[in-house]
């Protein structure tokens, strides 16, 4: 067969080959004019399965869970009554009037400012300016009528939880323990990443360690020791106060805990 024939009849062969081949693989966008007009490319994403040894299981749907705070109420922040932290009912607490704290068994305890009190009573465990922490015993017939009692510094540095269990600054949190057990360690992605006050990244593992009067089904009180902290967890959280959290998620098992409470 003449040489001309056959290039004529391999040309086309090739062309299809091109194209078949062309479309066999993947496709790839012409970005070659985009990059010399400066305009930013997204880099590809990594695509991912779940992690098993990560995150445990939801209990509720994402966003389904209400966040709260709580700290130690600090008797230093009640000295001066137009910068003492208030809220909710505390903010109709009569900023000059005082009142006497006695143990259970009517023991004189102190004289403080009743916003304190109150914030004491509303917060459960607190920091008086002579050093002692104390915290929440309940309603009693002398004083204040409501009791506290003295707590060793060195086993509840930061107040008592359920039971016996010390307060963890920025681990601890307050839950039903109708629907989460006390003792058991939580996943909140929400957290995962969070800068702390002391510049350091929270993990996302939280432990159920407390309980409140105001803890209901889907609300959680996180612990973050005091007002302040608060002002500046809800800046890094950018003021969104619902979580998902997860059981049994392995990455946080560390803080299990089978303490009684």
């Amino acid at each position: 067969m003449p040489y001309a024939v056959l290039v004529r009849r391999a040309v086309p062969l090739l062309v299809a080959g091109i194209l078949v081949a062309g479309l066999a693989g993947p496709a790839v966008a012409d970005d070659s004019k985009l990059a010399k007009e400066d305009v930013p490319l997204q880099p590809t994403a990594v695509l991912r399965g779940k992690n098993k040894l990560c995150c445990g299981y939801p209990l509720v749907e994402e966003l389904g869970w209400a966040l709260r705070f709580y700290w130690l109420a600090l008797e230093e922040d009640f000295q001066h009554p137009a910068t003492s932290p208030r809220r909710g009912r505390g903010k109709d607490v009569p900023a000059n009037t005082w009142v006497e704290l006695y143990t259970q068994d009517g023991l004189f305890f102190g004289r403080v400012p009743e916003r304190f009190a109150w914030s004491l009573r509303m917060e459960g465990s607190g920091l008086m300016m002579d050093g002692r922490v104390v915290n929440y015993k309940g309603p009693c017939k002398y004083g204040y009528g409501t009791c506290f009692e003295q707590l060793d510094v060195n086993e509840h540095p930061f107040g008592r939880g359920a039971g016996r269990r010390p307060l963890v600054p920025f681990k601890s949190v307050a839950v039903d323990p109708s629907v989460i057990p006390i003792g058991e360690p939580l996943y909140i992605p929400e957290l995962d990443g969070l800068q702390l006050p002391d510049g350091s990244i929270h993990d996302g593992c939280v432990r159920a360690d407390d309980t409140g009067g105001g803890i209901k089904k889907r609300k959680m009180d996180f612990f973050v020791v005091t007002h302040a902290n608060f002002r500046f967890m809800l800046d890094q959280l950018l003021n969104v106060t619902w979580i998902t959290p997860h059981i049994e998620a392995p990455r946080c098992e560390y803080m299990r805990d089978p303490t009684s409470w």
